[in-house]
C-alpha cells in the first residue's frame, strides 16, 4: 500500500524552495474510521482539523485514508514495512532532484511514531510533527526522542495551562489565528504558513496558522481571535 502522499499540498510545495521533498501520511483523523488516533483532540480541533480540506474532500481520497487508518490496526508490522519502502522510494526521489526528504508521518493524526524504531533507521531524514500530547513535547525538548524528529506543540482551546509551560521550556507552540499578530503570550509569532518545514523554524516562538475552513467558522476558542 503507497501511503506517503509527496508534495500534494500548496505549503508542502512551498518547500521545496528550501531544498526539501516532503512526504506526508495521511490517516482518517480522531475516530473518524472507529478507531481513534487522535486521542489528545479536543471539539475544537476536530471541527477546524484539515482533513476535508483540498483534495480531502474528494470521496475517494477520504475513502483511501480510511484504509490506511484501518490497515494500521489490522496490520501494523506490515503498516510499518510499507511505510519504510515509501520513505525509501522518497529518499531516491529527493536525491534525483538534488532535495532533502522529510517525512511527516502524523499529517491527520497524532500516533507515537517514535516508539517504532523508523526515525534511528533513517538517520538522514528529517522527521517532524504537530502534537497536543504535552508528556511527548517535554520528552522532545529534555532530548528524549530521535535527534533527528522535531515537534511543534498545538494549541487547542482546552490546553493553556500546557502552551504557557512548553513556552517555558523552551518550546515552540503552533496557534491558529482569525488574524496575526506580531506577538502572542510575550513571544515573537512566527509564519507557520510560510512553509511546513517546522524543524527549520526558530526556537521558543508561536507558530502562528492563520484560520482556514471550517476554522474560521470555528466559536470554541481552538481558533485566537487576535
Amino acid at each position: 500500500m503507497k501511503l506517503l502522499s509527496i508534495d500534494t499540498n500548496t505549503k508542502t510545495i512551498k518547500g521545496q524552495v528550501f531544498g526539501y521533498m516532503t512526504g506526508i501520511l495521511y490517516l482518517a483523523p480522531a475516530d473518524y474510521s472507529g478507531r481513534n488516533v487522535c486521542v489528545h483532540s479536543s471539539a475544537g480541533c476536530r471541527f477546524a482539523c484539515l482533513f476535508s480540506a483540498g483534495r480531502g474532500a474528494f470521496a475517494n481520497v477520504i475513502s483511501a485514508r480510511l484504509r490506511k487508518t484501518l490497515a494500521f490496526f489490522k496490520d501494523k508490522d506490515g503498516f510499518l514495512n510499507d511505510v519504510r519502502d515509501d520513505i525509501k522510494a522518497l529518499v531516491k526521489k529527493s536525491a534525483k532532484v538534488g532535495m532533502k526528504p522529510c517525512v511527516r508521518l502524523n499529517g491527520t493524526s497524532d500516533i507515537p511514531w517514535h516508539n517504532f524504531g523508523i526515525m534511528e533507521e533513517f538517520p538522514d531524514v528529517a522527521f517532524y510533527d504537530y502534537t497536543p500530547h504535552k508528556q511527548r513535547m517535554i520528552d522532545f525538548l529534555d532530548g528524549k526522542l530521535p535527534a533527528n524528529y522535531s515537534l511543534t506543540f498545538s494549541r487547542k482551546e482546552d490546553n493553556s495551562q500546557a502552551c504557557e509551560e512548553i513556552i517555558k521550556k523552551g518550546g515552540n507552540v503552533a496557534v491558529v489565528f482569525k488574524t496575526i499578530p506580531k506577538t502572542w503570550e510575550g513571544k515573537e509569532c512566527f509564519s507557520g504558513d510560510d512553509s511546513d518545514l517546522r524543524f527549520l523554524d526558530p526556537k521558543n516562538v508561536i507558530v502562528a496558522l492563520k484560520a482556514k475552513g471550517k476554522a474560521k467558522k470555528d466559536t470554541s476558542g481552538f481558533v485566537v481571535q487576535a
